[in-house]
């Protein structure tokens, strides 16, 4: 090393000691450094270069100090401080534009520009962002489980892991989110911060919230206000405590519910997504205590947020469906079909608990006689995503409707159904199907549903005899005598 190298490398070394005596304020030192190296030094030449280094290298400290407390205001919710730091100029936030840009996006962020390429796994956010712009789910969630497959695991990749695992979500594939946690967490116990335990334990609340398993979502959804304070929660409080509103709802417990949505919120909370889960869930609760005019005004401003923000994904949260839940409680049921039918055209292809739900509630709002198709094919949505809580709704709503038609028999089946659904393993005895062939199995859950023989034989392309002759060996085979008793035996 010659002399100019060695005088460079002290001076780095002295610039990181004064850094710590600092307090933010990074100036000082600089000057300090500058005139002792101005007077050690041998030409100009040297000198110059030493002083730009210096400069350089606290700029980029002041950079990543400043970038820290805008996320931390922010996070804490003091939106005009972070404003003033922000209007400083980019350099001294420009390493957060992408968390600013998903957490507030009234201050206006705009976007990195280009295509999303995962690279590193370190581009979660990125990828988060670009399904809110461009609000394609297939190449989001394409590009969250490259991230999920290639992000090192470490505390600076946590927010790009959580940032995919969101993704997928709001992509409505939750089913992928919940595959992906259980590693994450492992891994996560072993080398992060426990903090990020509650994080994650968050996000599986939410997960098991749209998987319609509400037990599960109430225990992560505890745990995640316990690994994390209130106060460490910041804004995103809301997150966790909309998720534990919708479980406690969903378990029949509408005053504990009460209780969560008593806690204070940051008023900036309401600038931020997690703002729109926590009203959507108020709205909810609206809902469960009779209350469609309250309701409707928080599911409107969700819409009116999303619509500001260029979030309209009904996949954030489905607004339009509790809009439109409100509609029909408050006697106009056909602005509540206008809300399904704008819901639905917003939703990709294929099955989803989005679209189940949609189907559901554009037969509370339909005629009773248009109910049962519309029904029968929301079953047949929630039992492919594994929606248990969706599925229980959807059968009762169809054992009402039997039994308005004088179909009590029908009626019984659905109700019972839903019922097995609700209280796993009443009358319940293991290993039934394992008993049955697979073709017998297909009849024998389509029975169990409601549907006729004629119908069993038209959606599995059989004859109306063969559907007797398999469900005589499957009364056989479980040792029952009649059509009603199989929904417990088959669950």
């Amino acid at each position: 090393m010659n002399v100019m190298d060695s005088r460079v490398a002290v001076g780095r070394t002295a610039a990181r000691r004064l850094s710590r005596y600092s307090s933010g304020d990074y100036d000082a030192p600089a000057r300090l450094l500058r005139r002792i190296f101005d007077e050690v030094c041998l030409d100009e030449k040297t000198s110059a270069r030493v002083a730009h280094l210096i400069d350089e290298w606290f700029d980029t400290r002041r950079a990543a100090v400043d970038s820290r407390s805008v996320k931390m205001l922010l996070w804490r919710g003091r939106v005009d401080e972070a404003v003033s730091v922000i209007a400083e100029g980019p350099g001294s936030w420009l390493d957060s534009a992408a968390w600013i840009r998903f957490w507030y996006p009234d201050l206006g962020v705009p976007p990195s520009g280009g295509q999303v390429e995962v690279v590193t796994g370190l581009e979660g956010l990125d990828v988060l962002n670009a399904l809110l712009g461009e609000h394609d789910e297939r190449a989001a969630v394409r590009h969250a489980q490259q991230v999920l497959r290639h992000c090192p695991m470490g505390e600076g990749a946590l927010e790009s892991l959580t940032s995919a695992l969101i993704t997928l979500v709001y992509a409505g594939r939750a089913d992928l989110a919940a595959r992906w946690c259980v590693p994450l967490l492992e891994q996560t116990t072993t080398h992060c911060d426990p903090a990020w335990l509650g994080v994650f334990a968050a996000i599986q609340a939410e997960i098991h919230v749209r998987q319609g398993d509400p037990a599960q979502a109430e225990r992560c959804a505890h745990a995640a206000l316990t690994h994390l304070s209130l106060r460490e929660w910041g804004v995103a409080l809301s997150f966790p405590l909309a998720s534990m509103v919708s479980a406690k709802l969903a378990l029949d417990k509408p005053e504990e519910a009460a209780r969560y949505l008593a806690v204070p919120v940051p008023e900036a909370t309401f600038q931020t997504p997690a703002g729109l889960h926590y009203r959507y869930a108020r709205g909810e609760y609206a809902l469960a205590t009779g209350a469609p005019r309250a309701a409707l005004d928080d599911f409107a401003a969700c819409g009116d947020a999303m619509a500001r923000w260029g979030l309209d994904l009904p996949g954030i949260v489905p607004w339009r469906l509790g809009a439109a839940r409100s509609y029909v409680d408050l006697g106009r049921p056909e602005r509540a079909c206008e809300l399904v039918a704008d819901h639905l055209a917003l939703l990709p292809p294929g099955p989803s608990k989005g679209r189940g739900a949609a189907l559901t509630l554009r037969a509370a709002a339909s005629p009773v006689q248009a109910r049962q198709a519309l029904l029968e094919e929301a079953v047949e949505i929630f039992q492919v995503v594994r929606d248990q809580a969706g599925l229980a709704g959807a059968l009762k709503a169809l054992a009402s409707v039997n039994s308005q038609l004088g179909q009590a028999h029908r009626a019984r089946l659905f109700e019972r159904r839903a019922l097995t659904i609700e209280r796993p393993g009443l009358d319940a005895e293991p290993g039934a199907r394992e008993l049955l062939s697979d073709a017998e199995r297909r009849v024998a859950t389509l029975a169990a549903q409601g549907y006729t023989n004629r119908r069993i034989a038209e959606k599995l392309y059989v004859s109306v005899s063969t559907v007797e002759q398999h469900l005589t060996h499957i009364y056989r085979k479980l040792g029952i005598s009649r059509r009603l008793d199989l929904p417990a035996r088959l669950d």
